[in-house]
């Protein structure tokens, strides 16, 4: 539940409770008030019934002077009177038996609430010996309870109206004043995935403002140690390959001649030994060539990992090319194909060892572990960037795998050019790795 949808709820509920509150005193105090009136307008009607009653000795027609006495108190306000014989039944004045002489326009639920208690006066009527029935006089709350149902009915409408305006006024504020947070997330956001440049405005909301102003300070540092750390990795990433160069040259120029003289002249002690019947000599021979053979062996290896001569050689597009065509021939199930665009001899040297070694290592990957049938090179270029994609329809990876040396290595190394990398994959469905590195940042 969002924060702002809880003060919402708290805020109406306080509200309602606080109506409530209000219409029960208001109706509670129109109920005591209702009573009262009741009370006086009945002791009013009772007085004037008092003083009209002795006039009857003096009538010879008493029906007509009851009528006459029993509508000048209907004419009293909240008041209703009849005349009934012995037996209760209304002979003047009460045409139905009904609670309320005039009913009340409000809902029955709410008439039953304000029902007041009944105030009456009752008063036999005789001449001389003779009984003629009772004079009954009955407080008539009708319209007060209309009155008070039409103040409720304000009440209600009143408060349903200024409940809304205010609910809708406190969840405008509580908009506005959470706005600067949802901008926050939004940076934080960018900022994940490594956009430094999301930065937030400083609100008017004054709780806010001091967050905010440290954010885009963290911010500012860590775009600066970010910027940092990228200059550090590329210029260690520079230094190792230069190192790499030079001890690459070394072992071909230096040690590598070393070797083959040691080859030319094992084959002529050889020959020698031959011409010659020394046995022993051939096979002590026999031995060293064994053990140089490894060495030039070894030294081939030492020199691919240190440093692809073919990628000195023939530039970077062919020398994928030439380690592509390797793997179609010793791959030859697996359908290998390459689109490369561009013009790459301008490269910078830490890039192009980059992609070829992020190329060499996934298509490793396809023929270790993908059990891909199908492999495909992209590469293009652009004024801006250089775009690397290999895809395989082998079995994917999962959340383990995604976590290896060898991914984790191809990461290390295009950060370290401030480019990104992507790994798409769905397993048992292929793998697609993407690299995208900018050439502004990289530049010789």
């Amino acid at each position: 539940m969002s924060l702002k949808f809880r003060i919402v709820v708290i805020v109406t509920i306080i509200l309602l409770i606080n109506f409530m509150a209000a219409g029960y005193f208001m109706v509670k105090n129109a109920k005591q008030a209702l009573s009262a009136e009741m009370e006086s307008s009945t002791n009013l009607a009772k007085g004037l019934l008092i003083n009209a009653l002795p006039t009857l000795r003096f009538s010879n027609d008493i029906s007509n002077r009851l009528g006459m006495i029993v509508d000048s108190v209907r004419d009293t306000r909240h008041i209703r009177a009849w005349f009934e014989d012995m037996h209760g039944q209304p002979l003047i004045g009460q045409e139905e038996n009904a609670k309320f002489f005039n009913k009340p326009d409000a809902p029955d639920w709410f008439i039953k609430i304000m029902e007041p208690e009944a105030v009456a006066f009752r008063r036999l009527i005789t001449k001389g010996s003779k009984s003629y029935g009772y004079l009954v006089v009955e407080a008539d709350p009708s319209d007060e309870v209309t009155e008070v149902w039409q103040d409720v009915r304000v009440l209600f409408w009143l408060g349903s109206f200024f409940l809304l305006l205010i609910v809708s006024l406190i969840y405008m504020a509580l908009r506005q004043g959470l706005k600067p947070l949802g901008e926050l997330e939004y940076a934080l956001g960018q900022l994940e995935k490594g956009d430094f440049s999301a930065k937030v405005e400083t609100s008017v909301v004054k709780e806010l403002s001091s967050i905010q102003i440290r954010f885009n300070h963290m911010v500012n540092v860590m775009e600066k140690t970010m910027a940092e750390n990228h200059d550090l990795a590329k210029n260690m990433l520079t230094v190792q390959e230069t190192e790499r160069r030079e001890l690459s040259r070394e072992l071909h120029d230096e040690l590598a001649p070393c070797l083959f003289g040691i080859r030319v002249d094992l084959a002529d002690i050889e020959r020698i030994g031959g011409e010659h019947l020394l046995v022993e000599v051939q096979q002590k021979v026999d031995s060293v060539k064994t053990i140089t053979t490894h060495v030039q062996s070894l030294v081939r290896k030492m020199l691919s990992r240190l440093r692809p001569m073919t990628l000195d050689d023939l530039g970077l597009s062919d020398a994928l090319r030439d380690m592509l065509r390797n793997w179609r021939d010793r791959q030859p199930e697996i359908d290998w194909e390459w689109d490369f665009v561009g013009e790459f001899q301008d490269l910078p040297d830490t890039v192009q060892v980059t992609i070829y070694r992020i190329v060499q290592e996934c298509t490793t990957n396809c023929v270790r572990h993908a059990k891909a049938s199908h492999v495909r090179v992209e590469m293009k270029l652009d004024a801006q960037t250089l775009k690397v994609t290999v895809t395989d329809n082998g079995v994917g990876l999962n959340a383990d795998t995604v976590r290896g040396f060898g991914l984790i290595g191809m990461r290390e190394r295009v950060s370290a050019l401030g480019g990104r990398i992507a790994f798409d994959t769905e397993e048992g469905r292929g793998l697609q790795v993407r690299v995208l590195i900018p050439l502004e940042d990289n530049k010789k």
